[in-house]
């Protein structure tokens, strides 16, 4: 197989100074993304340790298909072989440092059109056309339509051809479409043509209509203008519809219906009103639900941990010490106050699995129930409470107060914690969900790996997200913030160039919504918006207020994901989803511009 790398030589500033270069071929792309050391000898008895360098993946190959290596100053004019090896591959070139360098036979430059027809009743495809002229027989066009989706036309095939290709986007966003000039290997020779395509939100937001006067006898308390939550993470309360179509309203106690809200919708409750003694949301679109049309969403409780000693926002508060239960009936219904009552209707539903925090108890008509919020209550006997936090479900020793990498999570619900590696063990305690481990040894039985989190403590390596260090790449400076995401542990560990100092569980996209691999420079930070795509019964969602985004790639970004507490397994429409805290602490860590605008390395390893 031809080897996938150059090296190039440059003239320096001065005499007898060269600069190199790494080039990389586009033909060699579609394999494994390789990340390996690489060491460049000059040729005249000097060496460069170049440290750890990944090629770039598809989509960063335009921007990140040169990598400037070093400069060098030659003692004499002599010529010499430099050699530059990079993991398995090496590559050779001649120097000659005072000569100046000869011009290569220039190939006679093919034209091209390219044509992008979108397609009105999918707004995330487009049909892409090529037409070229002129290509020789041994080179190559490369269109790179995005989002890692490339298409080849060969001139073996004739100097003159066509090419049509529908292309698929899974997120809205801005793409760069291009159209490359390559030779025989995969090596650019020069851009054709490029183009700026938006792909537009498939989902537009609701047109309001104007807000008409509240009925008469409808009397209105409205509370703050922003339902604050308690913590500086979650700036926002959560809700997602109770079922298909439940509609929104002008104004609380209205009649004028704004919008349907499909499967797959989930508001930020920004405003709250009682009307007619029934309580409703106002949403972030200004819009207003019955609160007994929602069902309130608890985002994950998740948070990573910090492993350096950098300046970083507070760490979150630990879990309530008071009784927390969870959700047994398929719906619950939660009241005002406790009892059933015709004048104490429903004000909102929970769904079973969600987890409540039992603030106090009451005894109505011999029936006991549990406050789980102002004025929200909820009958006992559809909650079973979990054991207190102060009592773990084992004799699991206690996570160390100084982490470092690597650590891990529990995944899966619980995990059994064996006294050794192997279901042979004897069990000697449980790990939930979310839990952090200390990831202190591992071992292989029978194919399966195993992690020792505490002294004679084992668990199965199937259902734990282990955070592990990575080496900085060449390409990022000692300098320079970035954080390395592993499809592979579903994790992030951030970095102050070669130190970590965070580590969390994420989620990233699924099969079919992959997130884009290769280096990355963040392009837009926002606190709060939102995001949306897909249509109704087709991969539709509708999500009020993400905050704490990052965006690194087009429309792929780091931010919070409130709607889910699935982290550690691909989940999103490739997005890296992180836990409201999680994404809080990295927003807060980073900032816009500079070395603290961070790079974001994304591998399959």
């Amino acid at each position: 197989m031809p080897t996938p790398i150059r090296l190039l030589v440059q003239p320096g500033q001065e005499p007898q100074m060269v600069h190199f270069q790494l080039a990389f071929s586009a033909a060699a792309l579609d394999e494994a993304h390789a990340w390996a050391p690489a060491r460049l000898e000059t040729g005249d008895g000097h060496e460069f340790d170049l440290g750890m360098v990944a090629a770039p993946a598809p989509t960063t190959w335009r921007e990140q298909r040169i990598l400037d290596l070093a400069d060098h100053a030659y003692d004499q004019a002599a010529p010499a072989r430099a050699r530059l090896t990079w993991g398995e591959f090496s590559a050779e070139a001649e120097v000659t440092p005072t000569a100046a360098r000869a011009a290569s036979a220039a190939a006679a430059t093919p034209t091209v059109t390219l044509t992008l027809r979108p397609d009105d009743q999918e707004p995330l495809r487009v049909r892409a056309e090529v037409a070229v002229h002129g290509l020789a027989a041994d080179h190559r066009l490369r269109l790179d339509a995005g989002a890692e989706q490339v298409h080849w036309l060969t001139g073996v095939l004739g100097t003159q051809q066509t090419g049509a290709w529908t292309v698929e986007y899974p997120k809205p966003g801005i793409y760069w479409v291009a159209v490359d000039w390559l030779d025989h290997d995969g090596f650019w020779l020069g851009n054709l043509t490029a183009q700026a395509l938006t792909i537009a939100d498939p989902v537009t937001a609701p047109e309001m209509a104007i807000l008409e006067p509240l009925l008469a006898a409808a009397p209105l308390t409205a509370l703050p203008e922003v339902a604050q939550t308690s913590v500086p993470w979650q700036p926002y309360r959560y809700a997602r519809s109770a079922w298909n179509w439940a509609r929104t309203y002008a104004a609380p106690g209205s009649s004028r219906v704004v919008r349907s809200l499909a499967a797959g919708t989930y508001l930020a409750i920004t405003a709250e009103a009682w009307v007619h003694d029934a309580l409703w949301y106002r949403s972030a679109g200004q819009d207003w639900v019955p609160a007994s049309a929602v069902t309130i969403m608890t985002p994950s409780s998740l948070a990573g941990v910090e492993l350096g000693s950098a300046t970083t926002p507070p760490p979150p508060p630990p879990p309530p010490s008071g009784r927390r239960g969870v959700v047994t009936a398929s719906v619950l219904n939660v009241r005002a106050r406790p009892g059933v009552f015709a004048d104490n209707p429903v004000i909102d539903r929970l769904l079973a699995g969600a987890e409540v925090n039992i603030l106090e108890q009451a005894t109505v008509s011999a029936a006991v129930w549990y406050r789980i919020g102002e004025r929200r209550w909820v009958h006992s006997g559809w909650v079973r409470l979990l054991p207190a936090a102060a009592e773990p479900a084992s004799a699991v020793s206690a996570v160390a107060s100084a982490a470092q990498l690597p650590v891990g999570w529990v995944v899966s619900t619980s995990i059994y914690v064996r006294s050794g590696p192997g279901t042979n063990y004897a069990q000697v305690g449980e790990v939930t969900h979310n839990q952090r481990v200390n990831i202190l040894e591992s071992a292989s039985v029978g194919g399966a790996t195993w992690y020792r989190i505490g002294e004679q403590q084992w668990v199965y390596g199937q259902w734990v997200g282990v955070a592990r260090g990575r080496t900085r790449p060449a390409a990022i400076r000692s300098n320079e913030y970035w954080v390395a995401v592993s499809l592979r542990d579903q994790t992030a560990v951030a970095y102050e160039g070669d130190r970590p100092v965070y580590a969390a569980l994420v989620a990233t996209g699924l099969p079919g919504t992959p997130t884009v691999q290769g280096i990355f420079r963040t392009w837009l930070r926002r606190p709060g918006g939102r995001m949306a795509g897909g249509r109704p019964g087709a991969g539709y969602y509708y999500l009020e207020e993400v905050v704490w985004t990052a965006f690194f790639y087009s429309g792929y970004a780091l931010h919070s994901a409130y709607w889910h507490d699935a982290f550690g397994r691909p989940r999103s429409h490739g997005c890296v989803n992180l836990s409201m805290y999680d994404s809080w602490w990295l927003y807060n860590w980073s900032a816009a511009g500079g070395a603290r605008s961070p790079a974001v390395v994304v591998t399959a390893a």
